[in-house]
């Protein structure tokens, strides 16, 4: 059986720098969407206010638009008599009276101010009957009222290229009136799963044959780094088929990505497919897991062919996709969030290839602590119950129980109410699951019986499961 060896395997620097230099990471097209469309999206270009707001004076409270200087001296024992104008003025009043010295006008919270006041007094602090009011506490000029502008001033630039749209900032838009937005176009990575052995989710399982996860999770990931995912579903091992996909990807997408079909065996056809049909970058990186990965581009457009192992399909696409989405959808293409934990025990490496390390992240009152979670990358479960992972370089064979690590996390970090560190059990399992339904959330490492005394000792953990039969 005739096997072709990968072209040639290149650390994780020489890979990155070759796909940078080749693909285009520069920022999309901006396009315009819809106010209710822009939450989440990357601004295109500054936004200069064309209009004050608020765009005239208005009151902060219910009460009298008054003269300030009409209340001076008020008090309990000595009110102020002001002669009240028409009716209450609710909000989008126009044409109100004007108020001269010695009168006053009801006012509703954000009403327009009517000529002549300068001041609103709260109705708390007066007494109205037939025609009057009696003012019990005086006001200074400008109080409890806003100016035209003091919020946002027109032509201020209030936002900028770049800003991610919160809820805050779609907020201020739409105070500016602006029904659209301009944002930076999202990158399009159209996805194929590549395998024989492969069948979609929903499908009875059969024997030799797996459920795809890996579309599931890349296309999750790209919408999570900014991209929108088209999904492709499943191709067989049949080159012809294969090359009619990537084809098909190319023209629908800006990135189209593959998993599986990697590697040296006579099934791997995701390698021979892009022959002819785009310029192959690197066919192998030394990193553990994700060696036998595909960078590859058509003029500057990318093809990414990543392994078909579950967790090594995902630390390639962090390393190389993740950040080519980010760079195109207008953000920073190193936008990832980092912290320093502890290693409680050793971790042995294998020299010569950067290597990816899963991690549980726990919170001590020494700082965090990071603990392995020791499963291969065909392990499906892996990175779902990891919150980090952390780089081992090429160089290093070995860390030291004790050594700071850097922890790239994953998603948002939550800490548990409970974090159980030892050997396990399903009896734990439905006790703790029975807790998350009172909701009180819990963290289980599976480390055996003597590391979870350990980690206790250490105060790592609020409980250790132990096997052991001996008292000592």
């Amino acid at each position: 059986m005739r096997q072709e060896q990968f072209l040639k395997v290149v650390s994780r620097e020489e890979a990155e720098r070759r796909f940078r230099e080749a693909a285009d990471f520069s920022p999309l097209p901006a396009e315009e969407v819809p106010l209710a469309q822009a939450l989440g999206r990357v601004l295109a270009a500054e936004v200069r206010a064309p209009v004050d707001v608020p765009g005239f004076p208005r009151s902060n409270v219910d009460g009298f638009a008054v003269h300030a200087a009409d209340t001076y001296g008020a008090s309990e024992e000595q009110p102020r008599r002001l002669r009240v104008l028409g009716t209450l003025l609710p909000g989008g009043t126009a044409g109100a009276p004007e108020v001269l010295q010695g009168t006053a006008c009801a006012i509703a919270t954000g009403a327009a101010i009517p000529r002549g006041a300068d001041a609103v007094v709260m109705v708390e602090d007066t007494e109205f009957s037939d025609g009057v009011v009696e003012v019990r506490r005086a006001v200074a000029p400008g109080g409890n009222l806003s100016h035209a502008g003091s919020d946002i001033a027109r032509g201020e630039t209030v936002l900028r290229p770049g800003d991610v749209l919160s809820s805050r900032e779609t907020a201020v838009l739409a105070a500016l009136g602006l029904a659209r937005a301009s944002v930076v176009r999202r990158p399009r990575v159209v996805l194929f799963s590549t395998g024989d052995e492969l069948l979609p989710p929903g499908e009875p399982p059969r024997d030799g044959f797996v459920h795809d996860s890996n579309q599931r999770v890349l296309a999750d990931a790209v919408r999570e780094a900014g991209g929108e995912a088209v999904e492709r579903g499943i191709v067989r091992d049949d080159e012809r088929a294969l090359r009619a996909a990537l084809e098909e990807g190319l023209r629908a997408g800006d990135l189209v990505l593959l998993s599986g079909g990697t590697s040296k065996g006579p099934g791997d056809v995701g390698y021979r497919a892009l022959k002819g049909l785009a310029e192959v970058l690197v066919h192998g990186v030394a990193l553990k897991p994700g060696k036998p990965v595909v960078l590859a581009v058509r003029g500057r457009q990318p093809v990414v062919v990543l392994p078909g192992f579950p967790t090594s399909a995902v630390f390639t696409f962090h390393e190389f996709v993740a950040p080519w989405i980010r760079a195109r959808g207008g953000l920073p293409a190193d936008l990832v969030r980092e912290v320093e934990a502890t290693l409680p025990r050793a971790v042995v490496s294998e020299r010569g290839r950067t290597e990816y390390d899963l991690v549980h992240v726990v919170e001590t009152e020494r700082g965090l602590v990071a603990y392995p979670l020791g499963k291969g990358s065909g392990s499906v479960t892996t990175f779902a119950r990891a919150d980090g992972f952390h780089r081992i370089p090429a160089e290093v064979e070995r860390l030291e129980a004790g050594e700071k690590v850097r922890v790239t996390l994953l998603g948002p970090r939550t800490p548990p109410h409970l974090v159980v560190i030892g050997s396990h059990c399903t009896g734990l399992d439905l006790i703790l699951s029975r807790l998350r339904l009172r909701g009180i959330t819990s963290k289980v490492i599976a480390v055996g019986s003597t590391a979870g005394l350990e980690a206790a000792s250490r105060g790592e953990c609020d409980a250790a499961g132990i096997h052991l039969y001996s008292e000592e």
